[in-house]
């Protein structure tokens, strides 16, 4: 459906509820002169003018039947309105289910699920990927960053935090530092007396020596 049908459809909308409200305003003014006819009526029966109060009568009569009439026809336009509104609703509604078949259908035959399911794998590779790789590299950062503190230094900053205390902390950190290990002395060389074998070959060697 096109916007000038739909523009049609409102205009033929608006025209049957302004009937409607003509014919019930006209049924309305009708009905407002009954009491004033009915009133001269009696006055002119009462004055004895039969023949004006006939002519009246059928005035009234005549009203009447318009008022009723106009009702009618109100009524007529009312329910023409109402139909002729549901009828725009529905095409409305139609043209709406319409649009939404066809974009949906665009949208599937532009859909590809095989497609969408290696991009969501890959990105969910590419997330653990990433999760790794920073692991990786903190675990690099935090092992190259660390600092090897050394004792002399624990023992000058204590020493100064010790001084603006007014502590005294020699023999604290003596027992505190852990204590070098003392070198290991080389175990004596366990001699023991020759034997006359190794005394004669001793021997030998000697006067070689002196020769």
């Amino acid at each position: 459906m096109s916007n000038r049908q739909l523009a049609r459809d409102m205009q033929v909308e608006f025209q049957a509820r302004f009937q409607a409200k003509q014919a019930r305003r006209e049924a309305a003014k009708a009905s407002k002169q009954d009491p004033q006819l009915r009133h001269q009526i009696q006055e002119l029966l009462k004055k004895g003018e039969t023949q004006k109060a006939y002519q009246k009568a059928k005035v009234l009569l005549s009203k009447q039947a318009l008022a009723q009439q106009m009702d009618q026809m109100a009524d007529m336009a009312e329910l023409s309105a109402a139909q002729i509104q549901a009828n725009n609703s529905m095409n409305r509604m139609t043209h709406m289910m319409a649009q939404s078949s066809r974009t949906m259908n665009l949208a599937q035959r532009n859909t590809n699920p095989e497609k969408t399911l290696v991009t969501l794998e890959q990105y969910k590779q590419q997330n653990e990927d990433y999760a790794m790789s920073n692991g990786i590299y903190q675990d690099a950062v935090t092992s190259s960053t660390s600092v090897q503190v050394g004792e002399d230094a624990v023992h000058e900053l204590l020493g100064k935090l010790a001084d603006d205390a007014g502590i005294e902390l020699s023999q604290q950190l003596n027992s505190a530092t852990p204590a070098a290990a003392e070198p290991q002395q080389p175990a004596a060389a366990v001699t023991a007396d020759p034997t006359a074998e190794e005394e004669d070959k001793l021997q030998q060697r000697l006067r070689a020596l002196r020769a």
